[in-house]
């Protein structure tokens, strides 16, 4: 019971962020830019939480990684289309983000590994600090703690060279980021998949009943010792056709 609870509190937070993603628009339209910023804030903190708390609690598992990168992509391109309103310099990394999910399609479908790389997960805190910025610096004659001679000096900046430079960083790591991932290293194409039944003990059932479909769910995707085992294994979808073939 308590592992249940804690992939309910973890994916619970995860979700946070796709709930976010209904609820930006709204708070941007109604609120302004400093409360976009800091719902943003919120939600890209419970990325960070959700994270920890699946490594201390030993319920990281391929669902909660694969859930948490959906989120993560869902809610940094629906931050970077409504900055559209704010500048045009948004359509490069959303177009960048639209590629990065193309390629890692592909590269499930050929069974070639999809595991986010350094580059990737450093680019994800990139595209947070930048949304943030750029929502402070479009609202920021409602951040009262700063000094009025200070905003009057932002709001006198080109705009276009200010968005330029913010942008600057995340352009540089949007394509670092899909140059990563087309350089296929030989040990993310699976040769041989090599799968011990006594150490962890997969067997799918007939899918003859709902209970049965969520035990096999239950098996693959929420098991955290099988996730630890395999987690940096290429071909994801041959070992999960591996398993189905050895009910």
């Amino acid at each position: 019971m308590k592992k249940l609870a804690a992939i309910l509190i973890v994916n619970l937070l995860t979700s946070i962020r796709i709930i976010g993603v209904v609820c930006l628009v709204p708070i941007y339209l109604n609120e302004g830019g400093l409360a976009a910023a800091a719902w943003s804030i919120f939600c890209y903190l419970t990325d960070w939480i959700d994270g920890i708390l699946a490594r201390k609690w030993h319920v990281a598992s391929f669902f909660g990684s694969v859930f948490d990168g959906a989120a993560d992509k869902l809610f940094s391109i629906a931050n970077l289309i409504i900055l559209l309103a704010i500048s045009k310099f948004a359509i490069f990394p959303i177009f960048c983000e639209f590629i990065i999910v193309i390629i890692q399609t592909i590269k499930y479908n050929n069974n070639i590994n999809v595991k986010s790389s350094m580059v990737g997960k450093a680019k994800t805190w990139v595209v947070s600090l930048t949304v943030i910025t750029l929502y402070l610096i479009s609202d920021i004659g409602s951040i009262t703690i700063l000094n009025p001679s200070f905003i009057d000096q932002v709001n006198s900046l080109n705009s276009f060279t200010l968005y330029a430079i913010v942008f600057a960083p995340l352009y540089l790591f949007e394509v670092l980021t899909i140059i990563s991932y087309l350089v296929i290293k030989s040990t993310d194409i699976p040769t041989e998949i090599k799968i011990d039944p006594d150490e962890i003990n997969i067997r799918f059932k007939p899918k003859t009943s709902f209970k049965n479909r969520l035990y096999n769910f239950s098996a693959f995707w929420l098991n955290n010792e099988f996730y630890e085992k395999y987690k940096d294994s290429a071909g994801l979808k041959e070992i999960r056709k591996y398993l189905k073939g050895n009910r």
